[in-house]
């Protein structure tokens, strides 16, 4: 009886998070922001990521961490998805736009077909699952069915199951964990896999991204290590649409670099 009753307010809790879930979608509860993707060399800005904020505060990750557990990923995923892609066309010409896809979520292709037909730009699906892909050839054929897209690996060096995306993927991108940026400056460990990350791009064809860049020693170190692309809040935090049309460039990217 007692483990009825915890199976049955497990159940009622479920309920009432998609309750809620169904509802932030249908009251779109949401909005997106774009962090500006830099060229280290020139400060130049080359793409923008769009990032997910929720109305009432609740932590990306977490949610969509919800979501999935009670089954009502796909519908909040595809609508947030739907939602920066429609936002990201007013985003300024000549970038490019990252947007986070599960692997998961790569069942509905007809649904993600049609939501990046709507892009007026180069989009580059970042992988956001941070577990072990059972089939890589499939989510490699999946994404090519998707049309003309990149694929970045997100969190590069942050387990294995990160090193296991960078290798079996094939993408275009690897993004550096912030957790490897973080005193990269002051860290000679951090510096040597850096380096090692960069002969594996070169090797392979893929560029880096730096992610989590804040601090000048940290945007310099990166540079000279060889690493082609940065984000993080030294060269710009994810702002509102309206502000990035509204900021001079040169408010996008510090200067000092």
């Amino acid at each position: 009886s007692a483990l009825l009753a915890v199976d049955l307010h497990a159940e009622r809790l479920a309920d009432q998070l998609r309750s809620r879930l169904k509802e932030i979608v249908r009251d779109r509860g949401f909005h997106p922001v774009f962090q500006p993707i830099v060229e280290v060399d020139t400060g130049r800005v080359v793409g923008y990521e769009a990032l997910t904020r929720f109305a009432d505060g609740e932590p990306p990750d977490a949610r969509f961490s919800a979501a999935w557990r009670v089954g009502s990923g796909v519908e909040l995923e595809l609508a947030t998805l739907d939602r920066a892609v429609q936002e990201g066309r007013d985003l300024p010409t000549g970038r490019w736009l990252n947007v986070n896809i599960s692997p998961r979520l790569l069942t509905h292709r007809a649904e993600l077909r049609a939501i990046f037909d709507k892009a007026n730009r180069p989009l580059v699906a970042e992988v956001t699952e941070h577990e072990l892909i059972p089939d890589y050839g499939a989510v490699r054929e999946a994404l090519k069915e998707l049309g003309p897209i990149r694929i970045a690996v997100d969190d590069a060096g942050a387990g294995i199951a990160n090193f296991a995306h960078i290798v079996d993927l094939q993408p275009d991108f690897v993004k550096v964990d912030l957790g490897l940026i973080r005193g990269v400056d002051t860290d000679l460990a951090r510096q040597a896999m850096i380096v090692a990350l960069c002969h594996f791009a070169r090797a392979t064809s893929c560029q880096l991204i730096a992610e989590g860049v804040e601090t000048r020693g940290e945007a310099r170190t990166v540079r000279s290590l060889g690493v082609g692309f940065g984000q993080g809040y030294w060269y710009g935090r994810p702002m509102a649409l309206e502000t990035i049309i509204a900021a001079p460039k040169a408010e996008l990217v510090p200067a000092g670099r």
